[in-house]
């Protein structure tokens, strides 16, 4: 093998082992979660293992000069000719690598969701709605809908956590007070949304960061979580919107856990749920601030 591909091949084992090394950096300092479902977490521990194998070998291969050159004798395997050229090919590969290493691992906030778009129940919003003013009727709430009922905050784990989702929809149902849990967030948000004059006057928990925009009114957020079904390039954000001043006078991205009594406003035609007479306390952001989206069973 000449010094040539022996170079190009020890170059190649290096960015191999580049990228390793960038792989177990975020599983030892857990920070992977920000960026990777945890279901995806078992195909990379796969890469870590195949990433080290093959790095090694060219590594070894690129450094010994006992090593025989093989050919397929095909086109498009040949070696980048020139120092420009190959400069030019290796930097698309190494400064991804020399980014991920440099760049804050940071979890996405308001500002992503400004973005994005906001869903407030199953209805998107690219710039949320101001309630305040859309129309005579919007905003004001109904104030039978809260039963005499105290707001206050319950333990997550008083909630039962069901695969199913029919089952899921009679549990909602059956229950006074619906706690959003992170494991059935989506479905429970979707169950809550397609049945909300069922719904109205019920108690509802969730736990999420504050996120406002310019066209709120001055005492509405959305408590809101971001949800990934493989990656944090296919992250959506979710919530439900609260009116209370308080809480509008939170600082964005700060976490709260919040219980309510959940009624309906009108926005464009459309009943959308919100929560009224909040109780809430500020928390600190959860190991992982993503909830993950996962199909359940439909029987």
């Amino acid at each position: 093998m000449n010094s040539s591909v022996r170079f190009h091949t020890y170059i190649r084992g290096i960015i191999l082992l580049g990228y390793a090394l960038l792989l177990l950096k975020l599983f030892l300092t857990f920070n992977l979660q920000y960026f990777i479902a945890p279901r995806m977490n078992g195909y990379l521990y796969f890469t870590l293992g195949i990433f080290l194998l093959l790095g090694a070998i060219q590594v070894i291969r690129g450094t010994s000069s006992n090593a025989k050159t093989h050919s397929c004798d095909c086109e498009g395997h040949e070696l980048p000719r020139g120092a420009m050229k190959s400069f030019m090919i290796y930097t698309l590969f190494v400064l991804p690598l020399v980014l991920g290493f440099l760049m804050p691992d940071n979890v996405l906030d308001s500002a992503a969701a400004a973005k994005r778009g906001v869903k407030i129940g199953n209805t998107m919003f690219s710039t949320p709605p101001a309630i305040d003013g859309q129309s005579k009727n919007t905003g004001e709430l109904n104030q039978n809908s809260t039963h005499g009922l105290q707001p206050k905050l319950d333990s997550y784990d008083d909630f039962p956590v069901e695969e199913d989702f029919e089952k899921l929809k009679d549990i909602v149902g059956s229950k006074e007070k619906i706690i959003v849990r992170d494991e059935q967030y989506i479905q429970t948000l979707s169950i809550v949304d397609e049945e909300l004059k069922q719904h109205v006057g019920k108690e509802v928990q969730l736990t999420g960061f504050i996120y406002k925009d310019e066209s709120f009114g001055r005492n509405q957020a959305v408590i809101s979580r971001y949800v990934v079904s493989c990656c944090v390039a296919d992250a959506s954000v979710y919530g439900l919107l609260v009116q209370d001043t308080n809480m509008a006078n939170l600082e964005p991205d700060t976490w709260v856990n919040v219980s309510g009594i959940l009624d309906a406003v009108d926005f464009n035609g459309r009943k959308m749920p919100v929560i009224t007479h909040p109780v809430f306390e500020e928390v600190e952001q959860p190991e992982n601030p993503y909830v993950e989206e996962f199909y359940i069973k439909i029987e």
